[in-house]
């Protein structure tokens, strides 16, 4: 009897969120076309870059960090989402659709240009698969045990803990590894500081598990990932070295310069992962233009987010794919490419539309 009622159960999840998802008629990821979309002109990169070769990258890997990246994204907009509704309204297995999609749409633009990075693909197949059963997952439970409780609204303590870890969770992982936050020192906030007794006592006590079972699995997993890491590839590079031309060595001093080929062209070292994009920005601001990023003048990804049907009207630079934002109906990400030293003049345009950029993949 008991095998039984596991097993109806499995079933009752898997159908909850396979007509949920049956539902939607959306597409999630909408490639600009089929195949190859970006000019391959632009997929050709330096043979004799300036760029020390210890800092040079792989040009695909501005490619190949996007989905890495879209699980950076994916809790950031539900941290947003969460300031106005529970957890148990937001659509994850949408995110589902567009981490695999997007990667398809990546895939598809580098296959016959670059050397397989088999590495690299194995560690986005690692990531996308953890992703995906955890948030078919969370979609299944909140379909079917998430609901019966639900506030639509977050009144409850547990429902405005889980916005604000969610919100730290962000802030940290735009600069540092996910696996290196503290889930453990949540999970302690979650019991000390969060009050035991309010309205709504059985989405508190179902919110609290809940809550409780995600932090325990994710401190856990994240300490193996970590290890597993360190294991395979070190510790990541903190900083993107890049050719500037145009600015003086007075106007670079807030950067770190390594060496200078002329008065105005220069090796300067830029924070990586989101701190990157303003200091691109920076130096965009002050006329600089990039000769190389990582040791490559080839395509550049950089992401940016919109009111729908936004379009970039510029022949340097090319929509990639497009991605509506599943929790908000009038918002969308653009996938954009362009040929790093066209980089500045884009940056520009977007601060003067004031369009939200939401990232430059730096290789």
């Amino acid at each position: 009897m008991m095998n039984r009622l596991r097993l109806l159960t499995v079933v009752a999840l898997i159908l909850a969120v396979v007509t949920y998802q049956l539902k939607k008629d959306e597409s999630l990821t909408v490639a600009n076309g089929a195949g190859l979309v970006i000019n391959p002109d632009w997929l050709q990169n330096l043979e004799q870059p300036l760029t020390p070769e210890e800092d040079r990258r792989p040009p695909d890997q501005t490619f190949l960090t996007f989905p890495e990246w879209f699980l950076v994204h994916s809790p950031a907009e539900q941290a947003e989402d969460f300031k106005r509704r529970t957890a148990t309204q937001f659509p994850f297995t949408d995110h589902v659709s567009q981490i695999w999609g997007s990667y398809a749409v990546i895939n598809e633009q580098i296959k016959e240009y670059f050397p397989h990075n088999a590495e690299y693909h194995m560690m986005i197949k690692v990531i996308g698969v953890s992703s995906t059963i955890e948030y078919w997952l969370r979609q299944a439970y909140e379909l079917v045990i998430g609901r019966i409780t639900d506030t639509v609204k977050p009144v409850t303590a547990e429902d405005q803990f889980n916005q604000q870890y969610m919100q730290d969770y962000v802030h940290f992982i735009h600069e540092s590894p996910w696996y290196l936050f503290d889930f453990t020192a949540q999970l302690g906030k979650l019991w000390s500081d969060t009050p035991w007794w309010g309205g709504h006592m059985f989405r508190k006590l179902e919110r609290r598990y809940v809550l409780t079972s995600e932090l325990m699995v994710k401190a856990a997993y994240g300490y193996l990932i970590g290890l597993g890491t360190r294991e395979l590839y070190g510790v990541a590079a903190p900083t993107t070295a890049v050719v500037v031309t145009g600015l003086s060595l007075d106007q670079l001093s807030a950067f770190q310069v390594n060496a200078s080929f002329s008065t105005d062209k220069h090796l300067v070292y830029l924070p990586r992962y989101r701190p990157f994009r303003q200091a691109a920005m920076s130096l965009a601001k002050q006329g600089g233009v990039f000769a190389e990023i990582a040791g490559n003048d080839s395509a550049i990804l950089l992401s940016v987010l919109t009111d729908r049907g936004w379009q970039m009207q510029d022949p340097l630079v090319q929509r990639v794919f497009t991605q509506p934002i599943p929790a908000d109906d009038q918002r969308q990400r653009v996938a954009l490419v362009t040929p790093v030293p066209h980089l500045h003049q884009l940056l520009l345009a977007l601060n003067e539309q004031d369009i939200v950029l939401e990232h430059v993949y730096d290789f």
